[in-house]
């Protein structure tokens, strides 16, 4: 392992960490909601999410490096204040739902910056993968909104 990280490996890293703490936001969203099946859905997108992850954290072992892991701290201060916020809202889980939503799009604001589109050499269907389950995870998210 070097001590340097070349573009490949930061981006490898950086896309890792997004997964895991997005795979961490969903289980955690999952614990809290009242209504079973959206917390059954949360599970399945986590899961979905930790198989990406699984295969970022191999491809940063091929590229000659460690994987990062997400700053525990900080994701549990973005997990207290979203269900802070859903705790005070009129519809708990249309408020968990549109925060989920809020987190695809950050996620996909991150796969498309320059610096992640490192990735697509030597990884092209990662990148790919990763956008791919946004579409799932809204589809599902949009589809279960309550009415």
């Amino acid at each position: 392992m070097s001590v340097l990280r070349n573009d490949l490996q930061v981006a490898l890293n950086d896309l890792h960490v997004a997964l895991m703490e997005s795979a961490d936001h969903y289980r955690y969203a999952a614990e809290f909601v009242s209504d079973a099946l959206t917390g059954e859905l949360f599970e399945t997108l986590a899961e979905a999410r930790d198989l990406l992850a699984d295969e970022a954290e191999e491809a940063i072992r091929d590229s000659g490096d460690l994987p990062s892991v997400p700053d525990v701290d900080r994701e549990t201060g973005e997990q207290l204040l979203q269900r802070l916020e859903a705790v005070f809202s009129a519809d708990e889980a249309a408020d968990v739902m549109a925060q989920r939503l809020e987190g695809e799009a950050q996620f996909e604001e991150l796969l498309n910056t320059p610096g992640i589109k490192a990735i697509d050499k030597d990884y092209p269907t990662l990148r790919r993968a990763c956008l791919q389950s946004i579409e799932v995870a809204r589809e599902k998210l949009n589809g279960s909104a309550p009415s």
